[in-house]
């Protein structure tokens, strides 16, 4: 038994040695020769699943073309019915604070989609808009003019490029100025705001549509409450204070059972054009205030000071 066992074992570690080849050609019975038709069909299936995903791709690929193209378009026209200039950042689908390579990559990425050769008259629209956005953001001068132009245009400051610097003067080193600098205003609402005509938007009434609901976190004690009746409306933020989420995806009364269930009144109704201030005030102007262990602070009385602000800017530069 022994020498049988030692003649099989001579055996394999001469053919662990011998060519390929020269096993098959010898009939010899391997792993390798016997699996060979089951490797060759899972290569061929290998490859016909790699390109129908290549074909998948290009098709959605294809697809997204022509969306953003729609959208580019969209963007340019609305801005013009409207009287105003379209958002350079929207248009690059890139946002303030981007790095000038990655500004760069989402233009050429948007130039060949809109490029007339490819999406005709549209495409030479698109394209005239993308160049001036492209151009303006990629100059450090010109984009600093344009930032702080987006910033207070909104509440129809239309000052020049110098006149609306010299507003960051008028702030001086105060949080309202530092959050400036930090982040750009945009005169819209942080919480999500869906249009009356969409299916989540629970206005009824344009009494309703005149007024928002706000939380000063400041006061919020973290209980919770909102959320648990309100989940859609309100969330909890890492701060633990509660904050809106979302406008009117629930009913008034729905709303109204949170604002009354709340501990400390610090929900309130405000007039539709204050949520924009207030929101970013309370997010960039006093969140670091908005942690518990801080000494409070009044949102109310800040966002005043912050829209009085841009109101003597501008009768600063109706004076000149």
């Amino acid at each position: 038994l022994t020498s049988c066992v030692e003649e099989v074992d001579r055996w394999w570690r001469v053919m662990a040695v011998v060519p390929l080849s020269l096993r098959v050609a010898s009939g010899a019975s391997t792993s390798t020769s016997l699996d060979w038709p089951r490797h060759l069909a899972a290569r061929r299936t290998a490859a016909r699943s790699r390109r129908a995903l290549r074909a998948r791709t290009r098709a959605d690929a294809g697809a997204g073309t022509d969306d953003v193209l729609a959208h580019i378009v969209r963007t340019i026209r609305s801005a013009k019915a409207a009287g105003s200039d379209p958002d350079f950042f929207e248009l690059l689908g890139v946002q303030v604070g981007t790095d000038p390579e990655d500004i760069k990559k989402s233009y050429r990425e948007r130039a060949r989609v809109c490029h007339p050769d490819v999406a005709g008259s549209e495409g030479h629209e698109a394209c005239v808009v993308l160049n001036e956005a492209y151009a303006t953001l990629m100059d450090d001068e010109l984009r600093e003019a344009y930032q702080v132009e987006r910033t207070f245009g909104s509440l129809g400051f239309q000052g020049s490029g110098d006149a609306l610097r010299d507003l960051y003067d008028i702030l001086g080193d105060t949080d309202i100025g530092r959050a400036l600098r930090r982040t750009p205003y945009t005169g819209e609402p942080l919480s999500k705001v869906v249009g009356r005509d969409h299916f989540a938007c629970k206005i009824e009434t344009d009494e309703q549509a005149a007024k928002a609901v706000f939380v000063d976190e400041l006061s919020c004690v973290g209980c919770e409450r909102c959320f648990r009746s309100n989940p859609a409306v309100f969330r909890m933020e890492g701060t633990g204070r509660a904050r809106v989420f979302g406008q009117w995806l629930t009913d008034e009364e729905s709303i109204q059972i949170a604002i009354d269930t709340c501990p400390v009144d610090c929900i309130h109704w405000v007039p539709k054009e204050q949520l924009a201030p207030l929101e970013y005030v309370m997010q960039h102007v006093l969140r670091d205030r908005a942690v518990f262990g801080k000494s409070p602070g009044d949102v109310f009385a800040k966002t005043a000071t912050f829209i009085a602000a841009i109101q003597k800017a501008t009768e600063t530069e109706n004076n000149l």
